[in-house]
């Protein structure tokens, strides 16, 4: 029976079982496109096609002025979400596959008390010189200063924290944040109950394991609950790297509850080149969204990871 099947999806389906197979290994070429043009007497849309079929799956990944190769698509490891996690952009813990040690997010540990856990497997947190000092009324001030000055001079912050990681020499963890403030999109006003326009402080966060890209996340606060305060910008202040509960407690908000939106879509550009796929590849996506107790938003985030790449985990305690 004849095959009934685009010929770009005969070649990347032929290429896919090859992969699957491991007739073409990780880091091996992709016939070029010449190779393929012949072996299927097809043209260069059709063979161009049937790599972005591959590259949009995963299964393969261009390297400017080389080729097309075959991509890694082995699990990197596992993001936990707990009620930590979901104070935080991002999770309470990263476990990656050739780690013997979760290592937890630094700015889920700075701040707290340097803590060792007993078992031999036991997590790790940052010693208290890998902490920033907040204490102190001249630190409180120099911070309050540097957290002003961004609104006077319209120009955002940008914050980069040093790795963390197992003494052991497991994963390294760094990331950066950028925030400025901003109108708010109309689906992000629709989730914070605001008009669209209205003024929020939009922070970026990029997270990266071993240098590797790991998790991209995107919070918006509305400034009409944090303008004028010492946490208008979550990652500067007397109150940085708080998380959302112990920043707008500060402030006199108390938040009661989160809600979670775990869905996935294609990345759009920006998001495949930080995260090192192809445009068009799935990603993973987290609306989340904090409330006070009178049920207002005070905070909502998306947060990105490639789907191919690392599995979201939940631990649901019960009580009673």
């Amino acid at each position: 029976m004849a095959d009934s099947r685009p010929v770009y999806l005969r070649i990347a389906d032929d290429l896919r079982r090859r992969i699957d197979d491991g007739s073409l290994t990780v880091g091996a070429r992709i016939p070029s496109r010449s190779e393929l043009k012949r072996a299927y007497a097809a043209s260069d849309q059709t063979v161009d096609r049937a790599v972005r079929v591959l590259k949009a799956a995963g299964y393969a990944e261009g390297q400017f002025g080389r080729g097309v190769f075959v991509a890694d698509r082995a699990p990197l490891g596992t993001l936990l979400r707990t009620t930590g996690a979901v104070d935080t952009p991002f999770a309470a813990e990263i476990r990656t596959v050739r780690d013997r040690h979760p290592v937890r997010a630094p700015h889920l540990t700075w701040g707290r008390p340097p803590t060792r856990d007993p078992r031999p497997n036991g997590d790790w947190r940052p010693d208290r010189d890998q902490r920033p000092d907040r204490d102190g009324d001249q630190d409180r001030e120099r911070e309050r200063e540097r957290n002003r000055r961004p609104d006077q001079d319209g120009h955002p912050i940008r914050d980069q924290h040093p790795p963390c990681g197992h003494p052991s020499g497991g994963t390294s963890l760094t990331w950066e944040a950028t925030s400025a403030e901003a109108p708010a999109p109309a689906r992000i006003a629709e989730r914070l109950g605001i008009a669209p326009g209205d003024p929020v402080v939009c922070t970026e966060y990029e997270y990266l394991a071993d240098r590797r890209p790991v998790q991209l996340a995107t919070s918006w606060e509305p400034l009409a609950v944090t303008a004028g305060t010492d946490v208008v910008h979550p990652e500067r202040g007397p109150y940085a790297r708080r998380g959302v509960r112990g920043r707008l407690a500060a402030i006199g908000v108390r938040v009661v509850r989160a809600r979670e939106l775990v869905g996935s879509r294609p990345a759009t550009t920006p998001e495949a080149e930080a995260l090192g796929c192809a445009a068009g590849q799935c990603v993973t996506v987290v609306e989340r969204t904090h409330f006070d107790g009178d049920g207002r938003a005070v905070e909502t985030s998306d947060l990105v990871v490639r789907a191919d790449r690392w599995r979201l985990e939940y631990v649901i305690p019960f009580t009673g």
